[in-house]
């Protein structure tokens, strides 16, 4: 927070960038400087003056400059003191550049004394004070504010030739009378021939101790008030601090929004320059028609792109759909850089703005807009969502957020940088939704969303959602965690982060493969769980509850568990594996394909618990899948490729149905290739032979089924081949039928 005295300070700066500001779309130009207001202060130090009023009249310069710097940022002063000399105690290129040290030249004015030639001081005005070569604009409004006690003594210069004098014409004049001297005929002569009016512009006080009583309205008569100095207002109303946006300590940058009749601006104040250096930017003077009433300055941020910081001020009116102003800091000026424009009437696009460097590289990353009355069936709100073009130097849009569920939410009225809170390297954003589900139920007080970033922008989907404005960013209660200030109507919330944790499992198996040809075979397994990042004190109290499925993606399992319950807790601060054994079924339908495990997991927490308890990443799974093997051989390939072929022998050359007894085939698979897994043989024989036996094989390992009805009034008979892996040599079965 800064005082008026500190906001004073860093007021004076490059004028003649004041309104040099405007660019679209890259190509840039630059407003002529319309010069500002120059006030020449001419004090009488004549000897008829005393120390004590000479010292009231000091004091009230001093006030009078320092009420109309807070009005009029384009003021600038010049005192000029006359007696028996003329001099110049500051010249206006000492006020251009403003700091306390003004105030403190007109305290240290000594009094010259002696003779009162006011019209040589205002001669010194004209070729001293108003001169090109001494810091006047000749663009500029100039203003002359005489103070005396007495008429003119032994002057050699006159006042009328003076006043009549050409580069008079332009110079409008205030004169202060002090005294009764000047109910004199002469002397009130003087005050008003000096005075551009009698009527506004002759001021008489009593004594020197009635001045400061002066200052407001003489204020208001030099740089004016609404309705009573042009047609249009300034700085009049112009509600300087209605945004804020304090990046780093040497810069700040206040919303102006109400400056030009509403058009609006920002003011950046530069703090680390010696003297400050403060530059008033906003919109052209020719745009003035689309920029009326556009409220610049509703919402303010900053951003650098490489070396080159951007000053940014929404204006939610502008063009009725809200626009973004993006300036940046040219060699000599400001200049308008690039405009972002709403798309829908009264969306207030550029209500509000957040600047974020993701990456932590100093860099500006993402910018996003929030217009907050953007409608689709009731005000649901949208956030604009732009990266910084490395090459350009321009913003492009790549996302547009909301949320789909509630009319009226106004979500992006607030939104805000809350750093790293899941601490995986990349700063985190929060959005503000005030009014969601308050037209369903008028308790409900909004929602916060918050967007975690990932390296090229922010994830679509929000990681939590649980106020009218947020803020956050800072370790609020010392944890080592960026915390979020959440605020309703009349409340302020602080919301702690909770330490956010990857976890990944890893299971072992001894052996590490299914040995196809034992069946009831153990498999003896570790599973384990690695934390990252590892804290132990944040995972005190706090447990995995872990659950294993078998053979997730088989119907009829070739695997079992030994122990009762597959699902097991662990206290990861003290032990994060555990032991297991497996136990192989018989194989019957496949023993090739690996057998998956599914390791599921939740993160709970013991309570009571001193700290926020840790939570899984929400973009992450709290589930892995584990691959067990079986035993293959095929000779160094990642696939066995088995090589068959099949020969058919039978009993008689010639059937003859009703005649023929008994008939015989017989059938032999040889395997030159690699393992063949669930071999099987199909014979399909028609209806009018009747199957009888089969003899019994030479080579054990073939198993025949019974006969089967087929359509087409067939049937068949199915024959495994040494299941569950047929290899070497050659295996016989002989079949034989009876004819019908």
């Amino acid at each position: 927070v800064y005082s008026t005295d500190e906001l004073l300070e860093s007021k004076k700066g490059n004028k003649q960038d004041a309104n040099n500001n405007n660019n679209n779309n890259n190509n840039a130009y630059d407003i002529d400087d319309e010069g500002g207001t120059e006030i020449a202060i001419v004090l009488d130090g004549s000897g008829s003056i005393n120390t004590d009023d000479f010292q009231k009249a000091k004091d009230f310069i001093s006030k009078l400059i320092t009420n109309v710097w807070i009005k009029c940022f384009e003021c600038e002063f010049a005192v000029v003191q006359y007696g028996a000399i003329i001099q110049t105690e500051f010249d206006l290129r000492d006020s251009r550049k403003y700091n306390l040290d003004i105030v403190e030249k007109v305290e240290k004015i000594e009094q010259v004394g002696n003779v009162t030639k006011t019209a040589s001081a205002l001669l010194h005005v004209l070729n001293n004070i108003f001169n090109e070569s001494h810091g006047s604009s000749e663009s500029a409004t100039k203003i002359i504010l005489v103070l005396t006690d007495g008429d003119i003594f032994m002057d050699e210069v006159n006042i009328t030739t003076v006043i009549n004098s050409p580069k008079m014409e332009t110079i409008e004049r205030f004169i202060i009378g002090v005294g009764g001297v000047f109910n004199k005929t002469k002397a009130y002569s003087e005050l008003k021939l000096i005075a551009t009016d009698e009527k506004d512009h002759v001021i008489r006080v009593e004594d020197y101790s009635k001045l400061d009583g002066l200052i407001s309205s003489l204020q208001q008569k030099m740089v004016g008030i609404e309705g009573t100095k042009g047609d249009s207002l300034e700085f009049d109303l112009a509600q300087v601090g209605f945004s804020a946006n304090l990046k780093d300590k040497n810069t700040l940058v206040l919303g102006a929004v109400g400056a030009f009749d509403w058009s609006g601006g920002l003011m950046v104040y530069f703090m680390g320059s010696q003297p400050h250096e403060v530059v008033f930017l906003n919109e052209s003077s020719d745009l003035s028609k689309t920029a009326d009433y556009s409220y610049l300055g509703y919402s303010v941020s900053t951003a650098k792109r490489k070396l080159v910081p951007l000053y940014i001020a929404g204006a939610p009116r502008h063009s009725s759909v809200g626009k973004v102003l993006i300036f940046e800091k040219d060699v000599k000026s400001y200049r308008l850089w690039q405009t972002l424009t709403g798309e829908q009437l009264g969306s207030y696009f550029g209500h509000q703005l957040c600047s974020v460097d993701v990456n932590n590289d100093d860099i500006t990353d993402l910018f996003l807009v929030g217009a907050p009355f953007y409608h689709i069936k009731g005000e649901e709100g949208r956030v604009y969502l732009y990266k910084l073009n490395d090459h350009e130097g321009t913003f492009t849009l790549i996302l547009k957020l909301q949320q789909p569920y509630y009319s009226f939410a106004r979500f992006g009225y607030s939104i805000a940088q809350i750093g790293d809170i899941n601490q995986d390297g990349f700063q985190d954003i929060a959005i503000g939704a005030p009014l969601e589900g308050h037209f369903e139920d008028p308790n409900s007080f909004g929602s916060v969303y918050i967007y975690n970033s990932i390296k090229d922008g922010i994830q679509k989907i929000p990681s939590q959602f649980f106020g009218q404005s947020v803020d956050g960013g800072l370790d609020i209660t010392g944890d080592g965690y960026s915390d979020i200030a959440v605020g309703s109507l009349g409340n302020v919330l602080v919301l702690q982060s909770c330490p956010v944790v990857k976890i990944r499992a890893i299971m072992n198996f001894e052996p590490n493969k299914i040995p196809v040809a034992h069946d009831d075979s153990t498999v003896k397994g570790n599973l384990c769980f690695h934390v990252e990042p590892f804290k132990l004190i944040e995972l005190n109290k706090s447990y995995l509850d872990y659950k294993m499925e078998l053979d997730v993606f088989m119907e009829q399992k070739r695997i079992k568990l030994h122990e009762i319950s597959s699902n097991k807790k662990l206290y990861l601060a003290y032990v994060n594996c555990t032991s297991f054994s497996l136990t192989v079924l018989p194989c019957t339908y496949d023993c090739f394909s690996d057998i998956v495990i599914k390791i599921s997991y939740t993160l709970n927490s013991d309570s009571p618990r001193d700290l926020p308890p840790p939570m899984l990443d929400f973009y992450d799974q709290d589930y892995t899948y584990i691959q067990l093997p079986y035993e293959k051989n095929c000779n160094n390939k990642t696939t066995c490729i088995p090589s068959l072929s099949l020969t058919t022998k039978a009993s008689l050359d010639q059937l003859v149905v009703g005649y023929t007894k008994d008939f015989a085939v017989t059938l032999s698979l040889t395997n030159s290739g690699d393992q063949s897994y669930m071999t099987n043989v199909t014979l399909i024989y028609p209806e009018e032979l009747q199957f009888t036996f089969i003899k019994p094989p030479k080579n054990p390992g073939v198993e025949c089924s019974a006969p089967k009805a087929i359509p087409s009034s067939n049937s068949t008979i199915t024959c495994g081949i040494r299941h569950p892996i047929f290899l070497g040599p050659t295996v016989s079965r002989t079949i034989t039928f009876n004819t019908v």
